[in-house]
């Protein structure tokens, strides 16, 4: 028994229009998230001379980080760089997501008067990735992997079969691939999760952080790893 034949065919719920519109634990959107680098390069300005200011830039080279890394000797004006930052070199790619913590709005009362922003609209999100080539079909990682996943094998990922319309080729959820996006440039997609396998997510989430259970998850694990 696997996962996605346990919950067959409701894996994934299509929303009615009037409920489209909050984002909610389970959601599954698109959005465009980035690879987390594991060189670290900067993206620095190359000055110009004839500026007097040496605060303004219009041309960047990439560095690889040195012992001067966030410790730059002047601030940028334009575009705007305080001394302590950099420019990252990272690569995005528009991939789906699936929403784990929606904006969870604070009153702007509760700081008013002060510099810092207390709430900012984020949301917490986790990055699905294909298991084959969309196009060619290609298997990208073992049968065997698969179907470890398949049954719960690992608390880090989740299968999330194809579905006509929201995924080509089945897919994996990462939650060790969680990202904070800015909520509006989150898409919305029409599907979310079905409430059961929602339940099991959360649930899962909850002993990735903590290993405590019995829960929802670890139950349906054992099951899973017994058959």
């Amino acid at each position: 028994m696997f996962i996605d034949e346990y919950f067959e065919p409701n894996y994934y719920k299509e929303l009615p229009l009037e409920e489209r519109s909050p984002l909610r634990f389970g959601r599954i959107c698109w959005t465009h998230a980035y690879y987390p680098h594991e060189d670290l390069q900067f993206c620095r300005p190359v000055l110009d001379p004839a500026e007097p200011t040496r605060t303004l830039a219009t041309r960047f080279q990439i560095h690889a980080a040195g012992q001067d890394a966030f410790h730059r000797s002047l601030p940028l004006q334009v575009p705007k760089l305080e001394s302590n930052e950099e420019f990252l070199v990272v690569r995005a790619k528009r991939r789906p997501v699936v929403v784990l913590q929606p904006e969870m709005p604070i009153p702007l009362t509760i700081n008013q008067g002060y510099r810092g922003r207390v709430h900012r609209r984020r949301c917490s999100v986790a990055q699905v990735f294909g298991l084959a080539d969309s196009v060619t079909g290609r298997a990208e990682f073992s049968p065997e992997f698969i179907d470890r996943v398949r049954k719960m094998e690992y608390p880090q990922l989740m299968f999330l079969p194809k579905r006509a319309g929201l995924f080509e080729v089945d897919s994996l959820l990462r939650l060790d691939e969680l990202q904070s996006v800015f909520t509006a440039h989150l898409t919305p997609e029409k599907f979310t999760l079905a409430d059961e396998v929602a339940t099991i997510l959360c649930d899962q989430v909850q002993y990735l952080f903590t290993q405590k259970g019995p829960n929802d998850y670890t139950l349906l694990r054992e099951e899973m790893l017994r058959s």
